[in-house]
């Protein structure tokens, strides 16, 4: 493809793209799941989401919108990136290989290590309002919100478009993984900031996959590993502590 006929985002349009659509293409799914019923409010969880107070979020409800806007966001995405003629290669390499799955994870455990330490040393817990929430039924929208959906659609996102189109302006690669991780951070304000910092420094180590590997599917495989473990430890931890 001619590389004059290509029309990449500028470094600002990009970071405005990724929030307006982030948070405006909820909105119809959020109305049209409304329409279907009193069922889609069953079990209430109240989940304190730091700066705005404690909220009343519904589990079926919440998690539907999150899936079916999520999916539309990455699509709405991948077409507007079509329309300037945006090689989609260029948000990384979909190919996982073996052997960068198997170092990725143990380099991931080890950021893990350092995440519980650094959690105990402060004594820092994740709110259990929201774990409640995760955890609600029916718990298969939860699994498929927190292990599959926010994975892939935050690293295609993040790591992939935004990264890709920041890359190209004066950041450079390293300055394109701090302030993607940085604005990624950002849509995770409901935890307190010493649990904010983790989520940054754990961007980072999902930038620099991203950047070392030209890869989009690792990010991709080791945030979703990464969730599935936090989802475990919630469901046997939280749940037995309810049980005592």
């Amino acid at each position: 493809m001619n590389e004059n006929s290509i029309r990449y985002f500028s470094g600002w349009w990009a970071i405005l793209f990724v929030f307006l659509s982030f948070n405006l293409i909820p909105i119809p799914f959020a109305i049209l799941i409304s329409s279907l019923g009193d069922w889609v409010y069953q079990n209430p969880v109240v989940v304190d989401m730091n700066y705005l107070g404690e909220i009343t979020m519904h589990p079926v409800a919440d998690n539907l919108v999150s899936i079916l806007s999520m999916t539309a966001l990455l699509l709405f995405v991948l077409w507007r990136s079509t329309v300037r003629n945006i090689p989609i290669s260029d948000f990384g390499s979909l190919i996982l290989q073996r052997k960068d799955l198997i170092y990725g994870i143990i380099f991931l455990a080890l950021f893990i290590i350092l995440e519980e330490i650094y959690m105990f040393s402060l004594g820092l817990e994740m709110p259990e309002g929201f774990i409640a929430f995760m955890l609600s039924e029916p718990l298969i929208l939860g699994i498929i919100s927190v292990i599959i959906v926010a994975p892939i659609i935050e690293e295609f996102l993040f790591r992939g478009f935004l990264f890709s189109q920041l890359a190209r302006t004066t950041l450079g690669g390293w300055g394109s993984v701090c302030l993607s991780s940085l604005l990624w951070t950002i849509i995770h304000f409901q935890y307190e900031p010493l649990i904010l910092i983790v989520i940054f420094f754990f961007g980072i180590f999902l930038g620099y996959i991203r950047m070392a590997y030209n890869s989009l599917a690792l990010p991709v495989a080791l945030h979703a590993v990464n969730n599935s473990f936090a989802f475990l430890m919630a469901y046997y931890f939280y749940l037995s502590l309810i049980h005592i």
